[in-house]
């Protein structure tokens, strides 16, 4: 009997793993047409789905933070307990924010900043500031109903995405340690809860 045909990736999915190997190898100044070539699709059809290199690359970092916000949205049983919530999306944030190809397109964010800065306003509104605000708005659901005390939610979001990446997180950018162990984010992400949910408890 032979093997059942795996199904191909969205297209959409193809060209974002395509664009975003380009954009780490070459930098944004890569072309359009690199990025075609790259996921072996024609230069129209990348403009087709994405528009212009600004919405394929918003449409990366979108892609990112979408896969540890997933966890605000699941099942209420999962969100009427704060420190099961928050401690998935640490781990989540820790495992995404460390990956090596995150690491890449942070330094590349870095350096190109000062050339395309409307590229990275981009950015910043597709993904920190949406996680910030994804996660402002889970915690002053929790403030109304008496779970956690969150005067400034907007400001507690920051801080606690803030607290999960400190100096690790630039280390690992800086490329002066490795990013940390699966265990190193455990105790991480750990210790960002409870300090969290200390100064956040009814």
């Amino acid at each position: 009997m032979s093997a059942l045909p795996t199904l191909a990736p969205p297209k959409q999915d193809v060209i974002r793993e395509a664009a975003k190997r380009v954009f780490l190898r070459e930098g944004y100044g890569a072309s359009m047409d690199l990025v075609a070539a790259e996921a072996g699709v024609s230069k129209q059809t990348v403009y087709h789905h994405f528009g212009s290199k600004e919405g394929l690359f918003r449409a990366i970092v979108e892609g990112l933070s979408e896969e540890f916000l997933t966890v605000l949205v699941r099942s209420e049983r999962i969100r009427e307990c704060p420190a099961e919530t928050l401690t998935e999306l640490a781990r989540r944030f820790l495992s995404l924010v460390m990956a090596p190809s995150s690491l890449a397109l942070h330094r590349m964010l870095i350096a190109e900043a000062p050339r395309f800065p409307d590229l990275a306003r981009e950015v910043y509104a597709a993904g920190p500031a949406q996680a910030a605000r994804r996660l402002a708005a889970y915690l002053a659901e929790q403030d109304r109903r008496g779970r956690l005390v969150v005067a400034d939610p907007e400001l507690a979001a920051e801080q606690f995405l803030g607290a999960l990446t400190g100096h690790v997180h630039l280390r690992a950018v800086l490329g002066i340690d490795e990013a940390p162990s699966r265990e190193q984010c455990e105790r991480i992400a750990a210790h960002a809860v409870e300090s969290f949910l200390r100064a956040h408890r009814p």
